[in-house]
């Protein structure tokens, strides 16, 4: 089995990078993926955010959808405010580090 770690860090990319993981996820299907959100792209886990349906898609596939709680702090964002099913972790990039030093396959998009 894969496991996968995804870094997403501009919401001006964040669109092609969904479909760049659900293009991950239909090829290898043995495959474990989290997405981790933070900086700009921390406001696609918004509610009614133009990729929510996206992102709830993610979820329903069994993607795990993490949430950067510094950027989420950093942006004023309310963590009430975002989808349902996403993980917050404190840091992003820490979040990264940890699955790197576990063995995940790490991709920035």
């Amino acid at each position: 089995m894969y496991r996968v770690i995804v870094q997403v860090k501009d919401l001006d990319k964040a669109p092609q990078s969904i479909k760049s993981v659900i293009n991950l996820y239909n090829d290898l299907k043995d495959v474990q993926i989290e997405v981790v959100f933070h900086q700009s792209a921390i406001r696609s886990l918004v509610k009614d955010s133009p990729l929510e349906n996206s992102i709830m898609d993610l979820i329903n596939k069994g993607i795990v959808v993490v949430g950067c709680m510094n950027s989420i702090n950093s942006l004023n964002i309310d963590s009430n405010s975002l989808i349902s099913g996403i993980k917050i972790v404190q840091s992003g990039v820490g979040e990264v580090v940890r699955k790197q030093s576990e063995g995940w396959i790490y991709l920035s998009l």
